[in-house]
């Protein structure tokens, strides 16, 4: 190791005059390890040395010190790692640039693949840009390659197994809609038998599509149900369990030979609202004996397990919420993603809690306000009914959660930033891909709000609606833009003071960047806005 020779001294010219292929900013740190943001497309090579900067700003100017001297330890196109030699007493996370002993000299041509270090990390950052990009059989090549180079790398191996299944579940959605096309062109024909043969094989091979063949199912029903009833019976025998699937789209009772799972309520066919009028699901079931359900027996109408495999529940006629299971989650964005108060992206572990399953509606709402004698909000002309409520402020929504909690029995609340952040869980509710105009109501397309629950294909993966886009969402929480460096690990409830309370999921108006699970942003408490609503949650003890 070579002796570091450290001068610390004030420095006549700013970094700014320093010719500009001569520095480097720091990105990121690990210790003694600092990321820059140059690489070999800027002619950053292996074994490179040079100096690093600390800079410092007081009342009387601003200046820089050398705290330490660097050797560049791994390159990447657009980045690279650097190994700093720290002066004695100097503290490494002050460094903000480097300084190299020799000029860069930028590729002119594209670099030879042994110019690059195609290490882990790099085959990781090129499936990520992949993804990015769209291109999802590229970017497991590139998760498969950081693997074999490194095969205890758990990121590579969570990476690779998400790609896999997004390949997998897009090759299955992609073999659905060429079936739904069979079914249609059948029934063009007034082929009952087939267009509901090919609906079935639809719903075997990709159940989350089920809203489409059940929209198709209920024409048919309409239209032709001797045919359908014909059918049914003639094939009964070969249903299956796919049948109990088929009754419940239809809501009839269950066909011959189907059993509902032990402990479980048949499925509820629910409007977009969380209504449950014609669904024949009973009340708490009586082998359900989990704490959480004991807990709201009697007060919740009923209960039953939705499409994702999750409770769910109904109360006071129509607000229905999904039991979040206790467990750990990661909250927080990706190093190469996000804000900065989204960093660093960190596990925890929460109690399991119940969250509504929609933004709190004006239907709901004004029911609060009627009996509470509130004047109604504005409802900007888009009209009422089971368009969540907006101009409410945080204090309205804590209000009604009081309110309700009178009329149930239970303690209705707003969520954590941590709650809302789990229930949400991918880097979209529905997962990887970007947002388009079937999964959220975003980026103005539509220029209001719409009806909770329009959009089934963007749920999260507890089945939860709207979680992005729509109106922006309080929640418990007050906002400090640093408060996941230092966020506690379990069930954590925010900062104890604030002047702004945090708001997640983006709004109507807001383009996808924003309408990412991670992205955090904050309003003043008192704040109404047309792009601003809530929903509910409880504690699940």
């Amino acid at each position: 190791m070579r002796k570091l020779a450290i001068a610390i001294f004030i420095v006549i010219l700013s970094a700014s005059l320093l010719p500009a292929e001569t520095i480097a900013n720091v990105t990121g740190r690990n210790g003694l390890v600092l990321v820059i943001d140059r690489g070999a497309l800027d002619g950053v090579e292996l074994g490179m040395q040079g100096i690093v900067k600390a800079l410092y700003r007081e009342p009387g100017g601003e200046y820089t010190i050398n705290i330490g001297n660097f050797t560049v330890s791994k390159v990447m196109e657009r980045s690279a790692e650097v190994t700093m030699e720290i002066g004695k007493g100097l503290n490494p996370d002050d460094a903000r640039y480097i300084v190299f002993e020799k000029e860069l000299q930028p590729a002119s041509s594209p670099l030879p693949a042994a110019a690059v270090a195609q290490n882990a990390d790099w085959h990781l950052d090129q499936g990520d840009r992949a993804v990015d990009a769209g291109d999802a059989a590229a970017a497991l090549a590139h998760y498969e390659k950081a693997l074999e180079l490194e095969p205890g790398n758990l990121v590579a191996k969570e990476k690779c197994s998400e790609t896999r299944k997004a390949i997998a579940t897009a090759e299955r959605a992609a073999k659905f809609s060429d079936y739904l096309k069979k079914a249609d062109a059948h029934y063009e024909k007034s082929d009952v038998k087939f267009a509901f043969l090919y609906l079935v094989e639809a719903l075997r091979l990709y159940p989350e599509g089920k809203d489409d063949v059940r929209a198709r199912l209920s024409v048919m029903e309409r239209e032709y149900p001797q045919e359908l009833a014909a059918v049914l019976e003639e094939k009964a025998g070969e249903l299956g369990d796919i049948r109990s699937q088929i009754d419940s789209l239809l809501a009839k009772p269950a066909g011959p030979g189907t059993k509902a799972r032990a402990g479980e309520a048949a499925e509820p066919r629910a409007d977009a609202g969380g209504k449950d009028e014609a669904s024949a699901a009973p009340s708490q079931p009586e082998t359900a004996t989990e704490p959480f359900l004991q807990k709201v027996s009697g007060k919740a109408g009923k209960a039953w397990r939705n499409d994702q495999g999750f409770w769910e529940a109904l109360f006071h006629g129509n607000i229905s919420m999904v039991y979040i299971p206790e467990g750990e989650a990661t909250i927080g964005s990706p190093a190469r993603e996000g804000d900065a108060d989204e960093h660093p992206a960190h596990k925890l572990f929460l109690e399991g809690y119940w969250l509504g399953k929609t933004e709190v509606t004006f239907e709901q709402y004004d029911r609060f306000c009627d009996a509470t004698g509130r004047p109604r909000g504005a409802d900007e002309g888009w009209g009422r009914g089971t368009r969540p409520v907006i101009y409410v402020s945080w204090h309205d929504a804590v209000a009604y959660c009081a309110w309700l909690g009178e009329q149930t029995g239970l303690r209705f609340r707003l969520p954590s930033e941590a709650e809302w952040e789990k229930a949400a869980r991918f880097r979209y509710p529905w997962g990887g891909n970007a947002p388009d105009s079937s999964l959220a109501n975003y980026d103005k397309d539509h220029m209001m709000t719409r009806p909770v629950g329009s959009y089934p294909k963007g749920a999260s993966p507890y089945g939860i609606l709207d979680m992005a886009g729509n109106v922006w969402e309080w929640v418990q929480d007050w906002y400090d833009p640093g408060f996941y460096r230092d966020s506690p690990n379990q069930s954590p409830q925010g900062p104890e003071s604030g002047s702004e309370r945090v708001v997640r999921g983006g709004s109507w108006a807001n383009g996808a960047d924003l309408v990412r699970s991670a992205n955090r942003s904050s309003e003043k408490p008192e704040s109404k806005l047309n792009i601003l609503g809530f929903r509910l949650a409880l504690d699940g003890k």
